[in-house]
């Protein structure tokens, strides 16, 4: 038997996603006590702020290279903590956007945060899994409250309708992911990845085969990657846009670190077969992603496509099979939540109340109208984009580098030609910002402290990354070569 008590290895494992469940029952029991409260949706925020400062701590102090907790099912290495820091920086910066943007849309709820902070829990849980049961809890975790926060804004047919699609969609992947664990524990009779790892070379080729594929289908979904990607523009497009942030980044940061744990650890001596289909799938989705978010006026879908696209990009590093590939993962994941999140903030930015400003045409004159609002979503743009020498560049090379260094050169150029096509539909927002005349009357917008400081933060983040990579870059390598 396990002792769980204080002070053990397993208590440790577990403290980061406690923390922040305790945390977001919490706020329930604010909102269940206290729901006239005069102070809003602040004192709520600030509560989610303290829980994800603990959740951060306990990450920093559970870390360990040595033995995995809960016999070898749930780890705390430099991966886990990694992802944590990542799915954290998520969440904070998606609750920073949520704090006066949901009142703006009419979502009173407070439930807002408890359900990120839930669904953080989830994305820990697929962070640190080692196991196909533990990685199943994670997922289910993490996808519960966030089909609820897809439609959390009830009275907006959209939004009930994303929701429907994000759980419909959900529970379709949810059954092939199940019959993929089952089939590799017929397989080789177990569900650890160590396990299933020492299996292979005595367990059934094709029912092997099988499980991977399943397993590729679940996990693919929630990355979202073609040709399983059919949710993500809908849903981005319907659910509120802190909610849409927190799916395009945090989401997708767990599911890959998940898939890459999994392919790299648990399935490595199975590597010629699943590296060729990811080779594939890395080259529709990227391909796919990026030229269809070129047909996209809605700034929404958008950003929806362009995940998608991203989402071929870091396929191609964990296609790449080695420990340099698994830390470009790491890294880009860190560098894509800054961007894309600071993009999301502009977008709020620069709707006002019963008037979200959407489209493409909406974004006319904002350099002229709010020039440092202009100018952050640039830089966030030209990140995206993969521009030197901000840290969207930086990812991106060390993904092609990655890719180079274990053969993958053709995988490479296609990534650097579609980082090409990307730049289409990035400078036309940027060219509808700067060189195109407002539409229609903009008055003055009101304050907004908390979403001010998510743009500015994402903006250093970004910057900073692309001037100084190293140590960030350096952790993520380390972390993914320990798996080894």
């Amino acid at each position: 038997m396990i002792d769980i008590g204080f002070g053990t290895a397993e208590a440790w494992a577990i403290a980061p996603f406690t923390i922040v469940t305790v945390f977001a029952i919490g706020i329930l029991l604010y909102e269940t006590f206290f729901p006239d409260n005069d102070r809003g949706v602040e004192l709520p925020f600030w509560f989610s702020i303290l829980g994800l400062c603990g959740a951060a701590i306990a990450s920093l102090l559970a870390w360990t290279d040595g033995p995995a907790a809960y016999g070898g099912t749930f780890s705390t290495d430099g991966v886990a903590v990694f992802t944590n820091m990542v799915c954290i920086l998520a969440a904070g910066l998606s609750l920073m956007m949520g704090v006066h943007y949901m009142d703006l849309i009419g979502v009173k709820a407070r439930e807002f945060h408890s359900l990120v902070l839930f669904t953080l829990a989830g994305m820990m849980i697929m962070g640190g899994a080692r196991d196909l049961i533990v990685l199943f809890l994670g997922i289910e975790v993490m996808s519960l409250p966030a089909y609820v926060l897809a439609g959390i804004r009830r009275q907006d047919e959209k939004s009930g309708e994303a929701a429907l699609k994000y759980f419909l969609l959900g529970a379709f992947a949810t059954s092939f992911l199940l019959y993929g664990i089952a089939l590799l524990y017929g397989a080789t009779g177990t569900t650890a990845y160590a396990g299933i790892s020492a299996a292979l070379g005595e367990a059934p080729r094709i029912a092997v085969l099988a499980g991977i594929g399943m397993l590729i289908v679940a996990l693919g979904f929630k990355v979202g990657v073609v040709p399983f990607h059919f949710w993500a523009p809908d849903v981005y497009q319907g659910a509120p846009t802190a909610v849409t942030a927190l799916m395009a980044v945090g989401v997708k940061a767990a599911a890959v670190v998940g898939t890459a744990r999994l392919l790299l650890t648990g399935l490595e001596g199975m590597h010629a077969e699943w590296s060729a289909v990811l080779w594939w799938l890395a080259v529709a989705t990227m391909t796919l992603g990026n030229v269809v978010a070129i047909a996209q006026n809605n700034v929404k879908r958008m950003p929806a496509y362009s995940s998608v696209a991203h989402a071929g990009y870091l396929f191609a590093a964990i296609a790449a099979g080695t420990p340099r590939g698994g830390g470009a993962v790491l890294f880009y994941l860190l560098v894509y939540a800054f961007m894309n999140l600071g993009a999301f903030a502009v977008v709020i930015a620069v709707g006002r109340k019963d008037e979200p400003n959407e489209l493409l045409s909406d974004f006319a004159g904002l350099g002229s109208r709010r020039p440092l609002l202009g100018g952050a979503m640039v830089l966030f743009l030209l990140s995206l984009m993969g521009i030197p020498p901000l840290a969207g560049f930086v990812g991106k090379l060390y993904i092609i580098e990655a890719l180079v260094d274990s053969q993958q050169v053709w995988l490479s150029v296609i990534l650097i030609l579609n980082s090409v096509v990307s730049g289409y539909y990035y400078l036309r927002v940027i060219i509808e910002m700067f060189m195109r005349d407002a539409t229609a009357e903009h008055p003055e917008p009101e304050a907004q402290p908390y979403l001010m400081l998510c743009v500015f933060v994402a903006l250093v983040g970004t910057v900073f990354l692309g001037l100084f990579p190293d140590l960030a870059l350096d952790a993520a390598r380390d972390s993914f070569a320990a798996l080894r």
